[in-house]
């Protein structure tokens, strides 16, 4: 008989509610089926009760994980402030966990959510859908073949909306960050920063605000990072608030010694340009990445408007096929907690006005008082 798992959800309506479609997951897949749902909000449990065709529904999560025995918990909402406990419990009852972006609010929740984990011989798979694409997994494959030749540099642009600078870096810049380390196959050694305020004050600690949504303290409305990934590699990430909104100013450009690749679109959509400049007058081949991983793989990924569901439903069966194999998610915990090194050493350097190593020796916020 074929194993099927037993899958549980946990929301908050109105504080995060369900994250984007880490509750309806599991209606994808023929070998899970959703065995309960916690929610602390009545009306949105029973409005998850019956979208997800769940009749075990508690208002208590942690009365779900006495009650109910899980494979897997989808841990939902978007906002952060309960995801460590949250975590926590859910690594205790025996259970492995998908985890909504980002890991959390500090390193040191991140440093025991992994922890947690570990012990209790669970996996943890973050909510980065970028990397489960199969163009991302072209791209990084033509990448290493030298396909734009020896990388240089790499450029990337948050949305630039109205959540431009500190919520943007943290909201959005999880997942350039994710994907970055993904294509280049290596962690940052260093990161250096300038975080802005008023038109181009350089922000202190007095500037620092709580988040939106539990997000934990940001600052600034304009941000600009540099890291260093070794062997003369850079990437920078630029943000600035309120700036002219286009669909493909969200992304990353690789530049190398002979292309440059472009990835946009939640990494959906990448590109070549078999060039290392460009200008509109060049004329120079470009070359469609995510149309090759498609015929290469034609059942991997489905109409563009479905690859969010399509990468979550990879996630999750990443995740079980890991604790199968012993070994670490595609997007696991770690993962998660890089992306969080690169958000928050961007405050540690600019506040030291130094280039800082990474990962951080704080595991605390650095825009806390008295820590820098």
């Amino acid at each position: 008989m074929d194993r099927r798992y037993r899958a549980g959800v946990i929301g908050r309506t109105g504080k995060g509610n369900y994250g984007h479609g880490l509750d309806t997951v599991y209606l994808g897949m023929d070998d899970a089926d959703i065995i309960a749902v916690a929610d602390d909000d009545p009306d949105g449990l029973r409005e998850a009760g019956r979208r997800l065709g769940v009749q075990n529904l508690y208002t208590d999560y942690r009365e779900m994980l006495r009650n109910e025995w899980f494979d897997i918990v989808s841990i939902c909402p978007r906002w952060l402030d309960q995801h460590a406990a949250m975590t926590l419990a859910v690594a205790e009852a025996g259970a492995s966990i998908f985890l909504e972006k980002p890991i959390a609010r500090t390193l040191s929740e991140a440093d025991a959510m992994i922890e947690a984990c570990e012990k209790a011989g669970v996996a943890m798979g973050i909510a980065h859908q970028g990397r489960m694409h199969a163009a991302a997994w072209r791209a990084r494959q033509l990448l290493a073949e030298g396909a734009i030749g020896d990388i240089l540099h790499v450029r990337m642009n948050g949305k630039e909306d109205r959540r431009g600078g500190g919520e943007d870096l943290m909201v959005l810049g999880t997942h350039l960050f994710d994907m970055l380390r993904f294509l280049l196959g290596r962690n940052p050694a260093w990161v250096q920063a300038s975080v802005t305020v008023d038109g181009g004050r350089s922000a202190t600690l007095e500037d620092a605000v709580e988040g939106p949504e539990e997000l934990g303290l940001i600052a600034g409305d304009a941000i600009h990072a540099m890291y260093g990934f070794g062997h003369g590699v850079t990437a920078t990430f630029e943000t600035r608030r309120n700036q002219s909104s286009h669909p493909q100013r969200y992304g990353m450009w690789v530049f190398g010694s002979e292309g440059i690749m472009t990835v946009h679109e939640s990494s959906q959509q990448i590109r070549i340009y078999e060039s290392p400049v460009w200008h509109p007058d060049e004329g120079a081949a470009t070359r469609d990445v995510t149309a090759e991983a498609l015929e290469l793989a034609p059942s991997a990924q489905p109409a563009m408007g479905a690859l969010q569901a399509a990468a979550n439903v990879a996630i999750v069966r990443d995740v079980f096929e890991s604790v199968r194999d012993g070994r670490r998610p595609v997007n696991s915990g770690y993962d998660g907690r890089w992306a969080l090194e690169m958000i928050h050493g961007v405050y540690a350097a600019h506040l030291t006005g130094s280039r800082i190593a990474l990962p951080l020796e704080n595991r605390d916020h650095p825009l806390l008082p008295n820590l820098i």
